[in-house]
């Protein structure tokens, strides 16, 4: 992938947005004023565009957060502790150590407050429907933290797409094109920890490492594609809200990262291939590691292919934009809707699902699995195949 400058767009339609960046899998930074509505650009955030700690404590005062220390490794994250978000407050405040409130999930929150809605073009989330449907859960979160707080070189979970919009503050981003994992992989599977210093006997061709970079201000939102490694590190006093999400045109590279990962859970166990079971614990595995393995990777992709069924049988509900939008996001679900649930792009997002069903029905794992998944697997492509004829224009 050619790029050698990351995008800024002062407006996109959503139809821009998919065909030049999300198709194509290259980032962009969209305009503070798309998120100038926002009621967490006002509350959280003093006159001065500084956090405003008081504010915030007194919405959230018995959210419990984790809270990286910045300054200590643990294996390829920073050292956590769970502590009262009033209590982490009022140590960044005080300036103790490196902290970093990370993977905060502030929407599930007993405040009631409401503090965003993703912006329209974002708004195409396989995943947090789902995770909130099937499993209580989100990938929505909050970060915060002060000068010189950072996140270590990573790859997003499930290969999925991030957004992250600053709520104040500024980001200094490094972002790594696809392809290079051969630089800065070392010979044990493990990656660097951070690009800004390592250890050149362990990584020897990491100065070969082609990467973009920019500064994100407030009020700005980066997209990070699929697959795209990434470091970030705050500058000054930064609170950021973040999304993983994930829809048909990167379901492929979804189903591509879980058997990249079953390869290497499979290499770690090679001592014990010929256990009874093998096959079963190595999904453990790759459940625990990864977070999904093939039963719940075909779980969430029936869940949404059952939800695109019922728009081609007239059977539709709200699927993409909260149905309490700002007086500012009118025609929000109109255009999502138009873009994302036309008959067009419905049938697009089942050919897609069924294109990744028929790789996981050809997988030999999956008919090595306990089970009925590789049968499961035959029965929704044959109703998904009968829906597209029915529905064929």
């Amino acid at each position: 992938m050619d790029i050698d400058r990351i995008e800024r767009r002062e407006s996109i339609s959503i139809g821009e947005f998919v065909e030049c960046f999300l198709e194509p899998n290259r980032p962009v930074v969209l305009s503070a004023a798309l998120t100038q509505h926002w009621p967490a650009r006002r509350d959280w955030v003093t006159a001065e565009g500084t956090p405003n700690f008081e504010r915030l404590a007194t919405l959230y005062p018995t959210d419990l957060v984790e809270v990286a220390d910045c300054d200590t490794t643990y294996f390829s994250d920073h050292q956590r502790a769970t502590m009262p978000l009033p209590e982490f407050l009022e140590r960044w405040q005080k300036g103790e150590q490196r902290l970093y409130c990370k993977d905060w999930h502030f929407t599930r929150s007993p405040s009631q407050y409401r503090a965003y809605w993703p912006l329209p073009h974002l708004s195409n989330d396989w995943l947090n429907t789902y995770y909130e449907e099937e499993k209580n859960d989100d990938y929505r979160f909050c970060y915060m933290g002060g000068q010189g707080t950072w996140t270590a070189f990573h790859e997003d979970v499930f290969r999925s797409y991030s957004w992250s919009s600053n709520i104040c503050g500024q980001k200094r981003w490094i972002l790594v094109p696809p392809g290079q994992n051969h630089l800065f992989t070392d010979g044990a599977g493990n990656w660097v920890h951070s690009l800004a210093d390592y250890d050149r006997t362990r990584f020897p061709q990491l100065h070969e490492l082609k990467s973009l970079e920019l500064v994100q201000g407030p009020g700005e939102t980066v997209f990070v594609p699929s697959g795209w490694w990434h470091q970030v590190q705050n500058i000054g006093d930064t609170i950021s809200i973040n999304h993983n999400w994930a829809n048909e045109f990167n379901l492929h590279g979804m189903y591509d990262r879980l058997g990249h990962d079953l390869r290497s859970v499979r290499y770690a166990l090679r001592d014990v291939t010929d256990m009874e079971g093998f096959e079963d614990h190595a999904q453990m595995v790759l459940r625990v590691n990864s977070g999904m393995d093939f039963d719940g990777f075909f779980a969430f992709v029936k869940h949404m292919a059952v939800i695109y069924l019922g728009h081609c049988n007239a059977d539709s509900r709200p699927l993409l934009v909260a149905d309490s939008e700002p007086k500012c996001y009118e025609g929000a679900r109109d255009c999502v809707d138009r873009y994302f649930l036309s008959p067009e792009s419905v049938r697009r997002a089942l050919e897609r699902i069924d294109a990744v069903l028929e790789m996981l029905e050809g997988d030999p794992t999956t008919a090595l699995i306990s089970g009925d998944l590789k049968e499961q697997v035959i029965v929704l492509r044959t109703t998904i195949a009968q829906s597209l004829v029915e529905n064929h224009s």
